[in-house]
């Protein structure tokens, strides 16, 4: 999956998560949104969407990284950096 993605489709991808897990509409949720503040955000809500990106994805995530990091561009940001990273392991 790494091969074709863009930071776009990741946003997206990541945005979909989100939205299932905390049961929000997708469209309420911006790039410019921090995770920690969108509503019905819990710990262990975060540790949810922690495992469904690396299911998703195929990469392992620290888990502080939806904990300290900021917008949700920046952890797409994380998740497409990691992509590559595995990528280039494979290759």
């Amino acid at each position: 999956m790494a091969g074709q993605l863009t930071h776009q489709a990741v946003s997206h991808a990541l945005k979909g998560i989100v939205a299932r897990v905390l049961q929000i509409p997708e469209s309420t949720i911006t790039d410019d949104a921090r995770i920690t503040d969108l509503s019905l955000v819990e710990s262990i809500k975060l540790l949810r969407i922690a495992g469904r990106i690396e299911r998703t994805f195929g990469i392992e995530l620290d888990n502080e990284v939806l904990f300290r990091t900021g917008t949700l561009s920046e952890i797409a940001d994380e998740i497409h950096r990691l992509c590559v990273q595995e990528q280039e392991k494979v290759a």
